[in-house]
């Protein structure tokens, strides 16, 4: 709701004196045509101040450089400084970021967006391209009332803190922009983490509102195996290399997960919760892994979409899986180096299930390298 609104002329600032806008309003409960008048300032090359879920920002249109350069001196920021850009939708974030269609990035927009995370990601020039969509009901109509990119460096003056409540972003910022929006104290009081991700993985540029642990949680190494059933050869190298990255980092199998590693596996064609082939059991009993506990499951598009390594046994499953995620379909590997099917030993005797667990062993030490 719109407790009030006022003009009022404010003090000098380089040489520009401005009246500004006065916006109170509940970051809940408000009128969304309460916004349309810092929206429409926003468009026309106005700044305005705005909370978020983290710290108030000051938002500016980026393609009016005019304004852009004016924020920068305002805030007595280089003129090169990156600015990160707010969305209100992950439509509008892949409209102006190229964002990879699996990995890391995945798992954390699924998780962490909309929210008090910055996610840096590749772009032509190197510099990268970091964009932030926030939690909070309020600042996102602002930007989609706005209808352009939204520029929003934190509400701070250099060498301070940025505001984290509507009056300290008024006291700091009234005749200095155009529009003040008070929806009173931010509810983490902290900035945003940043984060880059990249073919290398993630890149923590800055902790802050979502801790490192958790980053590192979400944003580690996930690695999954598919085949048909996901009884026996997906789960044997599962098991297989779980062993190998376990002994590689001298750590215990178990504390993986803890150091943000996971390795699993998946069926194109699997039951939900069917057993493993005793044969397969066996087979891997002999080299010292338990198979017994292991319960099947289908592939799903999040599994694929989450995962930053995805490797398949045949031609087939590369197929079947890039069908499910066509975006995915350059990130699904053949676990064979060379392309060579692993064909599925099922009806078969021990023998055949021992020998298909050798040429998976072959095929892990080769690409155990490439981790």
């Amino acid at each position: 709701m719109v407790d009030d609104y006022a003009r009022t002329c404010g003090l000098c600032f380089n040489h520009l004196v401005v009246d500004t806008l006065l916006l109170k309003l509940d970051s809940e409960k408000f009128d969304p045509e309460a916004v349309a008048p810092a929206a429409a300032i926003l468009r026309e090359g106005g700044i305005v101040a705005f909370p978020t879920e983290t710290v108030y920002g000051l938002a500016v249109n980026l393609d009016l450089p005019a304004s852009v350069d004016r924020l920068l001196e305002l805030r007595g920021s280089p003129k090169d400084k990156p600015m990160t850009i707010h969305v209100a939708s992950l439509e509008q974030a892949a409209r102006i970021a190229k964002i990879p269609p699996c990995g890391v990035a995945r798992r954390l927009i699924r998780r962490l967006w909309p929210g008090p995370l910055t996610l840096v990601f590749p772009s032509e020039d190197g510099r990268g391209v970091g964009l932030r969509w926030p939690h909070h009901k309020l600042a996102c109509e602002l930007i989609r009332r706005a209808g352009v990119r939204v520029g929003a460096p934190s509400a701070n003056l250099a060498g301070e803190p940025p505001a984290t409540d509507g009056a300290e972003a008024a006291r700091l910022f009234m005749g200095r922009v155009e529009c003040v929006i008070d929806a009173g104290p931010t509810h983490y009081r902290a900035p945003s983490t940043v984060a880059r991700v990249g073919p290398r993985g993630l890149e923590l540029l800055r902790e802050g509102a979502i801790p490192s642990s958790l980053m590192q949680e979400i944003g580690g190494l996930t690695v999954l195996f598919v085949c048909s059933g996901n009884t026996c050869r997906s789960p044997i190298a599962e098991h297989m290399f779980r062993r190998m990255l376990a002994r590689r980092l001298q750590a215990e199998e178990g504390d993986l997960e803890a150091r943000g590693i996971r390795v699993s596996s998946c069926g194109t064609s699997a039951a939900p919760g069917a057993l493993p082939m005793e044969t397969s059991i066996e087979a891997l009993r002999e080299i010292g892994l338990d198979l017994s506990k292991h319960r099947a499951r289908p592939a799903t598009a999040a599994l694929v979409e989450e995962a930053d390594r995805i490797f398949v046994m045949t031609r087939r499953h590369q197929q079947a899986l890039s069908e499910l995620v066509p975006e995915c379909a350059a990130h699904i590997e053949m676990l064979d180096p060379e392309g060579q099917d692993i064909e599925d030993p099922y009806g078969g005797d021990v023998e055949m299930y021992r020998e298909c667990a050798r040429k998976i062993r072959t095929c892990l030490e080769k690409r155990l390298a490439e981790f």
